[in-house]
């Protein structure tokens, strides 16, 4: 048997979330399905599940880039290598979801241990969201960067431990007009809703509900203050970085990227700015199918 790694993304609103449930549509299932049906895998009959993912997603999230792996024949492997198992996938897959990289992982190798994991969440989506500069943008990402506890910025289910470390966070920008359309954070590991709440923080910050006393007060008295939460649809899990599996480098050679639609004024004209969300809703597609093409170009 050979151990083998994938890259994939998949749409939000067509599964519920990433993780195999009974009786729901989800991405680690569906994938299992088709591999099953193609005799890569056994079919499962329970847990473990033979597919294991890097990274779990709610429903809603749209997801770039995600990689999984699987134990599969070294015979099977060896005669079609990553063009034939892509192209072997992704035929009996809807389009909603895509298998773009894959390659021959070490032994025992596991996709939970990712050296990195990116998330870009849109802000200026949100009914909430007021523009900024850049400079006090900046500094209000900066709060969050470094080894602290997110205990008020995640839900805390059967967590023991919510110190996390965020590596970096960047303003994601129009390529159009320079914009900022929201920001993009890389961390090692996340907990359950953390981008999310971050992204409700940021919003506060923007509004003038929240100063930033209040935001850096959240983060060194971990004592469950609730700073809120945003919808799920304009986040998307960026890319997942290993470094004994190099499958993040064809998602970076790619355009990174995308052209957006301008939002109008919302104080000015808020039935048409409720009329952009719909469609910005589409484009977050676009941005995942656009990607997913010139990767596999």
């Amino acid at each position: 048997m050979a151990r083998l790694a994938f890259a994939f993304g998949h749409l939000g609103d067509s599964f519920h979330g990433s993780q195999v449930q009974p009786g729901l549509r989800t991405a680690q299932g569906e994938l299992q399905r088709v591999l099953a049906e193609l005799g890569f895998i056994n079919k499962p009959t329970g847990p473990p599940q033979p597919c294991i993912l890097a990274s779990r997603t709610d429903a809603g999230v749209n997801v770039r880039m995600n990689v999984a792996a699987i134990d599969i024949s070294a015979e099977y492997w060896d005669g079609m290598n990553e063009k034939g198992f892509i192209n072997a996938v992704n035929d009996q897959l809807d389009g909603d979801i895509v298998v773009w990289a894959a390659d021959r992982a070490p032994e025992n190798w596991t996709p939970r241990r990712a050296e990195s994991r990116s998330y870009r969440y849109r802000l200026e989506s949100l009914d909430d969201w007021r523009d900024v500069d850049e400079d006090s943008f900046q500094q209000w990402l900066n709060i969050f960067v470094g080894k602290q506890d997110f205990r008020n910025f995640c839900r805390t289910d059967d967590v023991p431990d919510t110190v996390r470390e965020v590596l970096e966070m960047k303003p994601w920008k129009s390529e159009i007009d320079g914009r900022i359309i929201g920001f993009e954070i890389r961390g090692r590991a996340f907990l359950w809703n953390m981008v999310r709440r971050i992204a409700s923080a940021l919003t506060g910050l923007a509004k003038g509900t929240m100063d930033i006393e209040e935001v850096r007060s959240a983060l060194r008295n971990p004592l469950k203050k609730d700073l809120g939460l945003v919808p799920a649809d304009w986040l998307i899990l960026w890319e997942v970085e290993h470094l004994d599996v190099n499958l993040v480098s064809k998602a970076r050679s790619s355009a990174s990227n995308v052209s957006l639609s301008i939002p109008p004024d919302k104080a000015m004209n808020h039935r048409r700015f409720q009329r952009w969300t719909e469609s910005a809703r589409l484009e977050q597609k676009q941005i995942c199918y656009n990607q997913w093409d010139s990767i596999m170009d």
